[in-house]
């Protein structure tokens, strides 16, 4: 069994802010890569936007899409990138929620699964497919597609 890391305290001493942060649990901003597996979607006048924190091979991974005007819907699945290459392929690693603008915001939930050490694809909720341009909705202008990760850093 391996030995827990103890942050250099001993039994009885409170665990602190600082001593968190000098641990490398600080989150810091990234700019997730939007990808179709066919061709590359673009946000238009929306945004891009991610933030991720390590603590030793422990990556936590939030962050959001969505499109705004003149925004490309690309093709095939989409993606998104990883802040720090993944261990391995093929595993779920998180959740996504796709939320509708044109319906008050109705939610659509799935797994994120790791693509490749450096992407991640969206499952739908139910199992039938991979997020796509028209899967589980028709993709428009102000919807938003909301990721967290959590994952085993390479």
């Amino acid at each position: 069994m391996a030995t827990q890391y103890t942050a250099g305290l001993s039994s009885g001493q409170i665990l602190t802010a600082a001593t968190m942060n000098s641990i490398g649990a600080v989150w810091e901003s990234y700019t997730p890569t939007w990808t179709g597996s066919t061709t590359n979607p673009s946000v238009g006048a929306g945004f891009i936007e991610g933030r991720y924190c390590r603590i030793q091979t422990l990556v936590i991974v939030s962050g959001n899409v969505i499109p705004g005007a003149g925004w490309l819907t690309g093709s095939g699945t989409y993606r998104v990138s990883l802040p720090v290459n993944a261990l391995s392929t093929n595993a779920p690693i998180g959740y996504a929620t796709l939320l509708d603008a044109s319906a008050a915001y109705v939610s659509y939930f799935g797994p994120a699964i790791r693509q490749s050490a450096t992407t991640a694809e969206f499952r739908i909720g139910n199992g039938s497919g991979l997020w796509s341009p028209t899967v589980p909705i028709t993709l428009a202008q102000s919807d938003q597609m909301r990721f967290t990760f959590i994952y085993e850093a390479a």
